[in-house]
């Protein structure tokens, strides 16, 4: 399987790319210290919403209490004795030291050091395309700390592991066997060193995400590790160097789409171009958001035609492309302008991972 070859740059990919690019570019009009004043709350909202996307628990007020310096305790006592010796069989759970600990507790950890991750990214975005593992092996570390037993961080998995839907407990996609592990992310680590440079940014980013979502490469802490270097990519490669574009928010509204789509893509054999146009659709949205709140652009009204058209559709409602094509009997590439204005107004969204062919109604 290519580690990120055949990618078909779809007249969508192409566009929702050039929408970050745009987006980041009004970005970077905004004073340096209004950029790095937003950026604590991104982190903030960014390390929650991650926590939360891998099912934890976490409260907004363990995380208001975490954010005043209330915590987190040390979860668990002596280290778990299977994790120690590395289990054979069993999913991540079986590291972690779980053992009468209360969830608020464990999410506060959780939550901790996803924030710990966050302040390390500068340093860490140096070395990412330098030393690939040895900056993932580090990160890893920052996740699990006071989690898992020292010699599990940042360790190459040793047992089977499938990734469950978390509302039906059905299993959505089993990760390759432990013993591919190794082999795949020194794959990894060579495509960052030499295959990555010509690929835009946010393609980079996606492959790195979809991956390490796809291969659960550690024993816990698998989920956030895949957006945590997702990131690490957009503030080395100088497409978000503050971090203030909180992509997860975009994943959460859809949080089964988002890992569904890494099942889907195994499923194709491991063709990453549909998991790409979900990607970059979040950053692309994420980007406009902060553009939009640090500096605004003039906003264009939808036609009246967009507007007769999206007001026959009751909210949650669909429009397709074509059928608004039909409807305000106009030719796809001003209908596609017109939803994008819908959009923009806010009246409607578009449905993730239908490849710019469906919006819901507001």
């Amino acid at each position: 399987m290519p580690l990120a070859g055949g990618i078909r740059y779809s007249d969508h990919l192409v566009e929702v790319i050039g929408r970050a690019e745009a987006a980041v570019g009004r970005l970077q009009t905004v004073p340096a210290a209004e950029r790095a004043a937003a950026a604590g709350p991104a982190r903030r909202a960014a390390a929650r919403l991650s926590a939360r996307l891998d099912a934890s628990p976490l409260t907004d007020e363990t995380a208001d209490a975490v954010d005043a310096g209330h915590g987190p305790v040390r979860v668990g006592g002596q280290p778990n004795a299977a994790a120690a010796a590395g289990a054979t069989s069993g999913s991540w759970a079986r590291t972690l030291r779980l053992e009468g600990v209360p969830s608020q507790d464990l999410a506060a950890v959780e939550y901790a050091n996803l924030l710990a991750a966050a302040e390390a990214e500068p340093s860490l975005a140096v070395d990412l395309f330098v030393q690939p593992l040895a900056t993932l092996t580090s990160l890893h570390r920052q996740l699990t700390a006071g989690l898992v037993t020292p010699g599990v961080a940042g360790r190459p998995r040793q047992t089977a592991q499938s990734v469950h839907d978390g509302a039906q407990g059905a299993s959505l996609y089993h990760a390759p066997d432990p013993h591919a592990v190794p082999g795949l992310l020194d794959r990894l680590a060579s495509w960052l060193e030499r295959g990555a440079a010509t690929r835009p940014t946010v393609v980079v980013a996606g492959v790195v995400h979809g991956r390490l979502l796809e291969w659960q490469p550690f024993e816990a802490a698998n989920g956030r590790l895949a957006r945590a270097a997702a990131r690490l990519v957009l503030r080395a490669r100088g497409l978000d160097p503050e971090g203030v574009i909180v992509f997860e928010r975009e994943l959460a509204a859809d949080a089964a789409g988002y890992y569904a789509e890494v099942g889907a893509t195994i499923r194709r054999g491991g063709d990453l171009s549909r998991w790409l146009e979900r990607w970059a659709e979040a950053v692309s949205a994420a980007a406009e958001t902060a553009a939009d709140k640090l500096a605004p652009a003039p906003l264009v009204e939808p036609p009246t035609r967009a507007r007769r058209v999206a007001e026959s559709v009751p909210a949650g409602g669909e429009l397709t492309l074509s059928g608004y094509a039909r409807d305000a009997e106009v030719g796809l590439e001003t209908a596609r302008a017109d939803l994008r204005a819908l959009e923009r107004a806010g009246l409607t969204r578009l449905v993730a991972g239908t490849q710019g062919l469906r919006w819901q109604r507001r």
